[in-house]
């Protein structure tokens, strides 16, 4: 089984984490851990949900986990962009070649690190940060970067990450409806 791990800080999108945790479980083969960057394993949402992580970024070996996950919110998204652990991870795993997908305005992290530099990618308008090319559509994939654009986006964003993880098999038998991917 494939693992995930998906960055939590306080203000981050639920939508775009929790809908993506849970569609790639759907595949039985992909499973995502949910790691607080702070101090309490309590992380409070953007619209004030609670959820309990998993584990702390602290504890974590970037090493047992295939593929990252970041999501958005702009507060969530400030809170990882000043959090230097957070981007030596990120950093991590790409130069390790694991894939690195982050959806709405944590593109913005990725482009602030040169991941996107030469790379096709999408966000939520304004976020837009780099020397790569902002397409403007629901998920684009490019190489080991996967980026989603909005909240509203989120279903087709965590498809692709899990028909990329998975393979489209796994994908089709547990979440019927996948949905073309820009590459």
């Amino acid at each position: 089984m494939k693992k995930g791990l998906m960055l939590l800080a306080d203000g981050f999108e639920i939508t775009e984490a929790l809908t993506t945790v849970d569609i790639l479980k759907r595949t039985h083969v992909l499973a995502c851990s949910l790691a607080s960057i702070g101090g309490s394993n309590v992380v409070t949402s953007s619209c004030g949900v609670q959820v309990l992580a998993d584990s702390f970024l602290s504890e974590i070996r970037p090493g047992e986990y295939d593929f990252l996950i970041l999501p958005g919110g702009k507060l969530g998204v400030e809170n990882l962009k000043s959090c230097p652990k957070v981007l030596e991870a990120v950093l991590d795993f790409y130069k390790s070649g694991k894939g690195v997908y982050a959806i709405c305005a944590a593109p913005s992290i990725l482009g602030m690190l040169g991941i996107l530099d030469g790379k096709k990618y999408t966000c939520f308008p304004g976020f837009q940060c780099g020397k790569g090319e902002y397409v403007d559509a629901p998920c684009v994939e490019d190489g080991s970067v996967i980026t989603g654009h909005s909240m509203a986006f989120t279903i087709p964003f965590a498809e692709a990450i899990a028909k990329k993880e998975a393979g489209l098999e796994a994908l089709e038998l547990t979440y019927p409806g996948t949905r073309g991917i820009a590459k």
